[in-house]
């Protein structure tokens, strides 16, 4: 059942959610961040005394709101108020920041990504601080990302340099989303990520097709070199790469067979994007299996009926839970140089992968107030499917995290053209977390033992 004030203030709670989705904050735009970052800073200071912004050089501030609370124990809630780009505009039905409602949903980059996280919990907090006048039962810290579309460059070195004021018990991460049948999905920690470059130059200048009979396609053999490092079926092939990836145990296999796979909100008509596996196979593989994917493979754009004299390509690779991003390379580059050696190979960027247990009372209370909120038993993701910085908050603030679920939906087209969030599924968002928020003070969230 839904908090009475909500429904209430229903048209206030959209109308911030709007008007924080009007900034352009595309990550690495200096001066789109930090209005957005005026507008939450402003907003904060409407709840809390104590509001800071601690700098990121080049990429903006990190925005940070704390709420002292009866107990020593520490929530974080973090966010991130950047987005991704928005592409073509020409695919928009309505401008990406124009916040436009219809259909029952709000229309804008970032939408969900992550800006219904930042509002939404604004929301919950102004709630649950009006629940308790005299003074809250934990401490709680907002806090938010500047750059997480990015890597988050500089996070790391933030919470390592203010660890004392910003250590925490555990960690509400970004929101995850709904299963296709509308299900809330949990996720626990976070996978790692490592981006690599490859380039191969092999001529002197672009040649006329007429030598194509005689001549190395450079781009033809970084096609070959990328698909040797996975098996046909889409496992990675490089030799000593997965050795130290976690491995389930039973009840974390049965766990995966819980959730279900995407389908028709992400599918062409009469097309299965779906690896041709069974779909228990495919379960246990979307949370365990390290992956890899192209993220970009470029040639001479003047290249027009010739042979190319260079190429370059880009390749992902999303990381489990015990794997370290540098040996990885190292195992990449060591075949590649056997395989491959005129290759070049380079690191672009690294993130560690983060694991959270999902047996904590923390845990517990989230799980309960996902199926009081959106009436479901939730799915439980041991790692959650994305890459995010989670580690760097392990490390410095040994806080384990917990992405719940919320607004997003399958459908929702995170990261991609016309990304949108349904009105309901934002005020059930903000109920979900004013929910936690009273759980994890019901469950003794709050005792110093």
């Amino acid at each position: 059942m839904r908090d009475p004030r909500i429904d209430a203030e229903r048209e206030q709670s959209i109308r911030e959610w709007q008007e924080f989705c009007r900034f352009p904050s595309v990550a690495g735009d200096r001066v789109a961040i930090e209005a957005a970052a005026d507008w939450l800073e402003q907003k904060l200071r409407r709840l809390s005394e104590r509001v800071e912004r601690i700098e990121i050089p080049e990429y903006g501030p990190v925005v940070v709101a704390y709420f002292p609370g009866a107990s020593d124990k520490t929530l974080m809630l973090y966010n991130h108020y950047d987005v991704q780009p928005v592409g073509d505009l020409d695919q928009w039905i309505s401008g990406p920041f124009e916040s436009e409602i219809r259909d029952g949903a709000m229309w804008a980059r970032g939408a969900c990504d992550d800006k219904a996280d930042v509002t939404s919990r604004l929301r919950a907090l102004e709630l649950f601080i009006e629940d308790h006048p005299n003074g809250l039962p934990y401490s709680m810290i907002y806090l938010a990302d500047p750059c997480e579309e990015i890597g988050s460059p500089g996070l790391e070195t933030v919470l390592a340099e203010n660890s004392e004021r910003l250590s925490s018990d555990a960690v509400l991460w970004e929101s995850y989303l709904r299963e296709d049948d509308g299900r809330p999905a949990v996720g626990f920690g976070c996978r790692g990520g490592m981006e690599i470059s490859l380039s191969l130059n092999i001529l002197a200048s672009n040649q006329h097709p007429s030598y194509s009979q005689i001549l190395r396609s450079a781009p033809l053999e970084l096609m070959r070199a990328i698909t040797s490092l996975t098996t046909e079926d889409g496992l990675i092939a490089v030799p000593g790469f997965t050795d130290s990836a976690l491995r389930p145990d039973a009840a974390a296999k049965a766990r995966t067979q819980e959730l279900s796979l995407p389908g028709d909100a992400i599918s062409l008509p009469g097309v299965n994007p779906l690896k041709d596996l069974p779909a228990a196979e495919l379960k246990e593989r979307f949370i365990f299996t390290p992956s890899m994917s192209l993220s970009g493979f470029d040639i001479d754009p003047s290249v027009s009926h010739s042979v190319p004299a260079k190429g370059t390509a880009k390749v992902r690779f999303g990381l489990v839970p015990g794997m370290d991003p540098h040996a990885c390379f190292e195992t990449v580059k060591s075949f590649l140089g056997d395989t491959a050696p005129d290759i070049q190979v380079e690191l672009i960027r690294t993130m560690q992968p983060a694991f959270s247990p999902v047996d904590t009372p923390f845990a517990v209370s989230v799980l309960d107030a996902a199926a009081k909120a959106f009436e479901a038993e939730p799915v439980v993701y041991d790692v959650m499917t994305g890459s995010g910085p989670g580690a760097f908050f392990l490390e410095h603030l040994g806080a384990p995290l917990i992405s719940p679920t919320g607004t997003l939906r399958p459908e929702g087209n995170m990261h991609g053209y016309n990304e949108h969030g349904y009105l309901e599924d934002y005020l059930t968002h903000i109920q979900f977390t004013l929910d936690l928020l009273n759980n994890l003070e019901a469950n003794g969230f709050a005792n110093n033992d």
